[in-house]
């Protein structure tokens, strides 16, 4: 689309850099209040992305609607930028009406008690507002609730095994896994003892993972560690170009496997080549039920 694209989404997922692409010039309206913020229904992860992108970014209290803008279309409808949105019942509709385009221009400039989203509004929006929020009630939104997650998927369809590697995360990314990490350990399920949250970073876009997706790790000491379940969306990472991180969930309860034991016990299951030095997808269903089998799973 050629021109800025002015958009007033009312409430932003850490996903939503994915979900809803911005570009510098372009104006956001985002219902980023306090209430919002407590509630963890507007992401400043996702706000500080759009900012740092050089997107305008703006504030409302009020805003309920979901409008975009362009210069030839618009897209009105009930579907925030979030992942509860992707599996919600919603409806949205794209019109190239001249009439239609102009009006929610229009309503989207002419939104009022408007806040400028800053380095000073995400600042104590990070480490005030979101840090000590809790789910809350906000008017239009529900929030679906899985009271016993299980640690696996019902059906893995998707398994990689990836090389650990070391690196030193920075301070923006340290902060990304925090804010997320402190936002779903309410919802992990099961003891803490048991249920833990890991960060993985990927620097690739086309790596991009999907949640219910598997990762099995080794490292340079001929360990495999066990199955670690991606547990979010790809959260953009701050100040960074195309890194991105998804949470995991791990069992701390179980324990890691030497390669050597591992192939031994995937050879006698019939898998005597089952590359577990190398990354890649693994494509057999086969092979996933026996490496899972190393655990009891």
């Amino acid at each position: 689309m050629r021109g800025p694209r002015h958009a007033a989404i009312a409430y932003l997922g850490e996903d939503a850099p994915a979900l809803l692409p911005l570009r510098a010039g372009d104006l956001l309206v985002v219902n980023a209040s306090r209430a919002a913020m407590r509630a963890h229904v507007t992401s400043p992860i996702a706000l500080a992305y759009y900012v740092e992108a050089g997107v305008r970014v703006l504030s409302s209290p009020n805003l309920h609607a979901n409008v975009i803008a362009t210069s030839r279309r618009a897209v009105i409808g009930s579907a925030n930028a979030s992942h509860s949105s992707t599996i919600a019942d919603e409806a949205v509709v794209i019109t190239d009406d001249p009439e239609v385009v102009a009006a929610a221009r229009t309503f989207i400039d002419g939104i009022d008690e408007i806040t400028e989203v800053d380095q000073v509004f995400l600042d104590n929006a990070t480490t005030t507002e979101w840090q000590i929020g809790r789910s809350v009630p906000i008017p239009g939104i529900g929030v679906r609730m899985r009271a016993n997650r299980d640690f696996l998927p019902p059906r893995v369809t998707r398994m990689f095994l990836r090389h650990i590697v070391e690196y030193e995360p920075s301070a923006s990314e340290q902060q990304t896994w925090a804010t997320q990490a402190g936002r779903s350990s309410a919802s992990t399920g099961g003891p803490a003892a048991t249920y833990q949250l890991e960060w993985f970073r990927l620097d690739d876009r086309r790596a991009r993972l999907k949640r219910g997706d598997v990762l099995i790790f080794t490292d340079d000491n001929d360990w495999i560690y066990p199955p670690a379940v991606v547990d979010s969306d790809a959260i953009p990472i701050p100040h960074t170009h195309k890194a991105f991180g998804h949470l995991l969930l791990v069992r701390a309860d179980l324990q890691p496997v030497s390669v050597a034991d591992a192939e031994q016990q995937l050879a006698n299951l019939g898998h005597p080549n089952p590359r577990l030095t190398t990354d890649h997808r693994i494509i057999s269903a086969s092979l996933r039920t026996a490496l899972l089998r190393l655990w009891n799973l």
